[in-house]
């Protein structure tokens, strides 16, 4: 599970922080809509590698999609 908060969003990027399972640091994960590119640049410090492919693709599928939420989350089974 990932918890996203909307940090900024401009007409080149937007910025999402992200919490996995609810606990710890936040991180960042920035998504550029020259290139459709999603990268993180501050890892969580509750994460695994999971959390992290699973952040990018879900921010990746909501620019995407143009449904950029203030607040969400993002669980998997």
């Amino acid at each position: 599970m990932n918890n996203f908060l909307l940090k900024e969003y401009t007409p080149d990027r937007i910025i999402y922080l992200y919490q996995p399972e609810g606990r710890g640091e936040w991180g960042e994960i920035i998504y550029n809509f020259a290139d459709g590119t999603a990268k993180i640049i501050k890892r969580a410090s509750e994460n695994s590698i999971w959390h992290d492919n699973h952040a990018i693709i879900q921010i990746k599928k909501c620019a995407s999609e143009e449904h950029l939420s203030k607040k969400f989350t993002q669980a998997w089974y």
